[in-house]
C-alpha cells in the first residue's frame, strides 16, 4: 500500500505532471487502486484542457465532452502514455529543416538523377558492343555488304556518342561531388541532433519518434545514389582520389547517422513547449498528451525503415566494399606485379601444380570462364541496382502516404534543399545545347581528338571489358593461367 507522503505527492498536479518519471510512478502506485485521487487528478487536467486545446499539441480528437475513459502510463520498452480519448490529433510534426518537402523531393530527384546517368552509361557501351559483334560477324563472313551504310551513319552515331559520354564524364563528377556535400550537411544536422534535443525541436513523444523515423530516412536514402556515382565513375575511369575520399566520407557519416537513428530515442530529448496557459489542474504543465504514442501507427512508420536498414543498405554497403577493393586495386596494381600476386595466391591455395601441369585444355578453360566473371558480376550488380531503385522509390511512396510531411510547408530551407541540384542541372543542359567546345578544356577529361581516336582503336577489340575495371583482379589471374599455357 502507498505510504502517505506518495498518496500526498500524487494528489498535487504539480508533482504528477512535473515529469514522465513522476507520472509513471504515480501510475504504478495506484494502478491496482480504485477511486484513487491520482486518477481524478489526470481526469480533470485533461478534461480541463481538452476544453481549450493548444493548437501546437492538438489532441482531444475523440473527446466529446464526457469522460475521458481510461488512460495507461508504459513504462517498458516505448514510454509512453494513451488515452483514446484525448491522444489522437496529437501533434507529430516533423521539423521541416530535416523531413520537409523540399528535402524530400530533393532526394527523389537525386535518385532520379544518378538512375538517368547509369541508363546513359550503359546505352553508350550497348552501342559498342552491338557494334562490335556486327563487325565480327561481317569479318567472319568476309563480307563487305555494309560498307557504305557504316562509312555514313555509323560515324555519325559515334561521333554522337562521343561528344554525349564526355559530356556525360564532366556532369557525372560535379553529379557526385554536389551529392555527397549535399549527404555531409545532412548526415552533420542529424549527429547534431545527437547531442542538442534544438535540431529536432521536438515537442511530443510522437513527433520525436517522427523526426527521428525521418532521419533515418535521410541517412539511408542517399547512400544508394551516392553508391552508384561511385560505381558509374569506376566504370568510366573517373573515380579520382578526391572524389573517392569524399565519396568515402559521406558514406561513413552516412551509416553513423543511420546507426544512431536506429536507437529508441529518449524523452530527454524532448524540448519544452513555449506556453504558459496550461490549465491550472494540470500544475501549470503540459498535460500528459506530450507522451501519447501509438504503437500501430508506430508500426507503419518502421515498415520504410524496415527495407531501408535491412535491404537497401546491406545492398549498398556490399557494393560500397566492392568498388573500395577494385579503386584500390587500380592504383595499387601500378605499383606491384598483379601476376606475380595471383600466381602466389594460387600457390598458396594449393594450385600450383595446376600451373605446372602438362595439359593446357584446364587452364584455358579456367582462364575463358575467369574473363567473362567481370560481366557477370557487372550483370549482376547493375540487375540488383534497378531492383534497389525500386524498393527505394517504393519506400518513398510509403512515407509519403503516411502523412508525416507536409508538402504546403515550403519555406527557405525547403527552397535551398531543392535548388541544390540546379547548377548540376543548368550545367548538363548548356553542354547538350553548346557542346564542350564552349566550355573550360581544362574541366574536360580528355580532348574530342582523343577521345574520339581512343574510341576508334578500341572499337570491336575491347567490348566486353567495360566491365575490367571493376573485378580486374579476376581478369588478371585468367592472364596468370593462360600465361602459365
Amino acid at each position: 500500500m502507498a505510504g502517505n507522503d506518495t498518496l500526498s505527492l500524487c494528489s498535487d498536479p504539480k508533482y504528477v505532471f512535473l515529469s514522465f518519471d513522476n507520472l509513471a510512478h504515480c501510475y504504478a502506485t495506484y494502478e491496482d487502486t480504485t477511486g484513487a485521487n491520482f486518477t481524478h487528478v489526470v481526469e480533470t487536467c485533461l478534461t480541463d484542457y481538452c476544453e481549450n486545446p493548444y493548437p501546437d499539441l492538438g489532441g482531444c480528437g475523440n473527446w466529446n465532452g464526457g469522460d475521458i475513459g481510461p488512460f495507461a502510463v508504459y513504462t517498458q520498452g516505448n514510454q509512453s502514455f494513451w488515452n483514446n480519448a484525448t491522444c489522437v490529433g496529437v501533434s507529430e510534426g516533423v521539423n521541416s529543416d530535416i523531413g520537409g518537402p523540399g528535402v524530400f523531393v530533393s532526394y527523389l530527384m537525386q535518385l532520379g538523377m544518378v538512375f538517368y546517368f547509369w541508363t546513359l552509361l550503359r546505352s553508350f557501351r550497348l552501342f559498342s558492343s552491338i557494334k562490335a559483334f556486327f563487325n565480327r560477324r561481317k569479318r567472319r563472313r568476309g563480307t563487305s555488304s555494309t560498307k557504305q551504310t557504316n562509312g555514313t551513319i555509323i560515324p555519325i552515331i559515334r561521333h554522337y556518342i562521343a561528344q554525349n559520354d564526355r559530356i556525360l564524364r564532366v556532369i557525372l563528377v560535379e553529379f557526385q561531388e554536389a551529392q555527397c556535400f549535399f549527404m555531409i550537411a545532412s548526415q552533420a544536422a542529424i549527429l547534431l541532433a545527437k547531442d542538442s534535443n534544438t535540431v529536432f525541436a521536438s515537442t511530443t513523444i510522437r513527433s520525436l519518434w517522427a523526426n527521428n523515423g525521418v532521419a533515418g530516412i535521410v541517412s539511408s536514402a542517399g547512400v544508394l545514389p551516392v553508391v552508384m556515382g561511385m560505381w558509374c565513375l569506376q566504370k568510366m575511369h573517373e573515380l579520382e582520389p578526391w572524389i573517392f575520399l569524399l565519396s568515402l566520407a559521406s558514406v561513413i557519416l552516412s551509416e553513423f547517422s543511420l546507426y544512431w537513428t536506429y536507437e529508441t530515442p529518449s524523452l530527454g530529448q524532448l524540448v519544452p513547449i513555449d506556453y504558459n496557459r496550461w490549465p491550472k489542474s494540470c500544475g501549470g504543465y503540459a498535460p500528459p498528451l506530450i507522451y501519447c504514442l501509438d504503437d500501430l501507427e508506430l508500426t507503419d512508420e518502421r515498415v520504410p525503415l524496415a527495407f531501408f536498414w535491412h535491404v537497401l543498405n546491406p545492398y549498398c554497403m556490399i557494393m560500397f566494399g566492392l568498388i573500395i577493393i577494385t579503386w584500390l586495386h587500380r592504383h595499387i596494381g601500378e605499383m606491384v606485379d598483379v601476376n606475380e600476386i595471383c600466381e602466389r595466391a594460387l600457390v598458396h591455395l594449393g594450385l600450383g601444380s595446376f600451373l605446372s601441369q602438362d595439359s593446357t585444355t584446364a587452364r584455358f578453360n579456367w582462364a575463358r570462364w575467369l574473363r567473362r566473371l567481370p560481366s557477370l558480376l557487372t550483370f549482376l550488380v547493375e540487375s540488383l541496382f534497378i531492383v534497389a531503385f525500386i524498393f527505394e522509390g517504393v519506400c518513398f511512396g510509403l512515407f509519403a502516404r503516411i502523412g508525416l510531411i507536409d508538402f504546403n510547408d515550403w519555406g527557405f530551407g525547403q527552397i535551398v534543399a531543392l535548388t541544390i541540384w540546379f547548377p548540376v542541372l543548368s550545367k548538363y543542359a548548356y553542354l547538350l545545347l553548346f557542346g564542350t567546345e564552349s566550355y573550360s578544356r581544362s574541366r574536360m577529361p580528355k580532348s574530342a581528338e582523343a577521345d574520339e581516336a581512343d574510341e576508334a582503336d578500341e572499337d570491336g577489340e575491347k567490348t566486353e571489358n567495360d566491365a575490367g575495371d571493376v573485378e580486374s583482379p579476376a581478369q588478371e589471374l585468367s592472364n596468370v593461367i593462360t600465361q602459365k599455357a
